[in-house]
């Protein structure tokens, strides 16, 4: 009988010993698979900021050669005239630094109203009221391009 009750004791003991070590195991697992999944989330939200960080930087970019591009305008317009062939030069190039934006970004700069604007109507000419309907008007306006 005692030979029985030993073997009893021992299978006890046994099984005492696998769920303790299966518990240490699932309580492990418990707390690291948590940690790993913030882990990665914390990655992801750090290169979501990089990432706008670098929308920003490049944004800013844009609207400074927006801004040049309208200085630029301004300028020849002052030199040369309003209907001059380097202020429609200078027209034409503002347009595509704010193309080139819009394409990017979905916005583009407009340095009048010293804001960013979602819509494309970038079409009326700083120079006056006119756009580009002008054209079919009077030859040599806006959006025509003299050699």
């Amino acid at each position: 009988m005692n030979v029985r009750r030993n073997y009893i004791w021992a299978t006890i003991k046994k099984a005492a010993l696998a769920i303790s070590t299966l518990s240490l195991l699932l309580l492990f697992v418990g707390v690291a698979i948590p940690q790993i999944a913030h882990g990665q989330d914390q990655d992801d939200r750090d290169r979501q900021y990089q990432n706008r960080d670098r929308d920003h930087r490049n944004m800013d970019k844009c609207q400074r050669r927006i801004q040049k591009a309208e200085a630029r305008l301004h300028q020849e317009v002052q030199e040369h005239g309003d209907r001059s062939r380097q202020a429609n030069r200078a027209w034409m190039q503002l347009r595509s630094e704010r193309e080139r934006c819009y394409s990017a970004y979905h916005q583009w700069w407009d340095g009048r109203d010293g804001q960013w604007h979602q819509d494309r109507d970038w079409g009326r000419d700083p120079r006056g009221d006119r756009d580009d309907h002008d054209r079919d008007r009077h030859p040599g306006g806006p959006g025509t391009y003299l050699q």
